[in-house]
């Protein structure tokens, strides 16, 4: 039993890791003129994806679904990162900062802004850390900081499965990065190796931040740090749930990483990552959303009287303004 079950989660967090869904109302009183500018930060807005994710699906359905549109809408300049769908934060992290270059010379900038969801936190940790001079602030919603439970299970899993599933999952990061145009190396093993608890604790040794906190009793790291005399403002949220929706086809799949976290004794989770794995910088909020639900997937689906993520992020924007950022 304990070898089909290791044989299950290992196809989940392959497949399904943050596969990744309505647009709320502008929280103003000052009417379409104040909506135009509302979200308006000084430096792009770069949304990164995390594990096998991309900028469209199949080139057509978002990652970040209704997000970029409603950002623009309020007045933000925003692009959204393609990097490797399965891959190393270094590697990841690399492809990243090339993107940011190409961002940086196509509007006069001299810094971004990065929102990065699950894994394309600890990317944009990397990049931040590599240039800091490019990165304004980075935001991670759902990011594990300090790895996840679910990545624990399937690094047990016997290593010719393991070979077998990454197989698979680098032709499925190959075609999602040809729908999109921006072919990429896939490295799968490379991947879970960064999400284990090891990975993550062998990751913050090389690449530290001020932002992760140093336990679990320590609800927020620190709200900033300089490198080599370049500020940069630390923020995140995470969900605390798994099952949300009934017409979602993900959840089940939120429901049984939920199961496995709860059991190795991590706690609260929204179903991929411990609610204390997410914490990085300032803490914005603890939302009742599974993993996929952080950034409004599936198609906008999640619990009926939860926030909503599509105006949590447009939040964060105007939060960045207020900041001069």
């Amino acid at each position: 039993m304990k070898s089909l079950r290791r044989i299950a989660v290992a196809s989940v967090f392959f497949c399904c890791f943050t596969m990744g869904p309505a647009q709320g109302v502008l929280p103003s009183l000052f009417g379409s003129a104040a909506a135009a500018t509302y979200a308006q930060t000084k430096y792009p807005i770069v949304l990164v994806h995390g594990l096998s994710g991309t900028s469209k699906y199949f080139g057509v359905i978002d990652y970040w679904w209704q997000i970029p549109n409603d950002l623009r809408a309020n007045g933000a300049t925003v692009y959204v990162a393609d990097v490797a769908a399965f891959n190393s934060d270094e590697q990841r992290g690399e492809e990243l900062l090339k993107q940011i270059s190409s961002v940086l010379a196509a509007t006069g900038a001299t810094k971004v802004n990065l929102i990065a969801h699950s894994q394309g936190g600890t990317t944009s940790r990397y990049a931040a850390a590599v240039k800091p001079q490019w990165i304004a602030s980075v935001t991670t919603i759902g990011t594990p900081h300090a790895g996840t439970p679910v990545a624990d299970t399937v690094a047990m899993t016997p290593q010719a499965l393991k070979n077998l599933l990454a197989d698979g999952t680098s032709v499925l990061g190959s075609l999602l990065s040809l729908f999109v145009g921006n072919p990429q190396p896939q490295d799968p093993l490379a991947a879970l190796n960064g999400l284990t608890t090891a990975g993550a604790a062998d990751f913050n040794r090389r690449y530290p931040s001020a932002g992760v906190p140093a336990s679990c009793s320590s609800k927020s790291g620190a709200v900033s740090e300089v490198r080599n005399g370049n500020t940069q403002l630390l923020y995140s949220w995470t969900g605390n749930q798994a099952g949300t929706n009934l017409l979602d086809v993900t959840d089940p799949i939120m429901v049984l990483g939920s199961v496995i976290i709860k059991t190795s004794g991590a706690g609260d989770n929204d179903g991929l990552v411990p609610v204390c794995s997410a914490r990085f910088g300032r803490e914005l909020g603890v939302y009742g959303w599974n993993h996929l639900d952080e950034v409004n997937q599936l198609f906008g689906l999640r619990g009926l009287f939860s926030a909503d993520p599509v105006v949590t992020i447009r939040t964060q924007a105007n939060r960045l303004k207020t900041a001069g950022l």
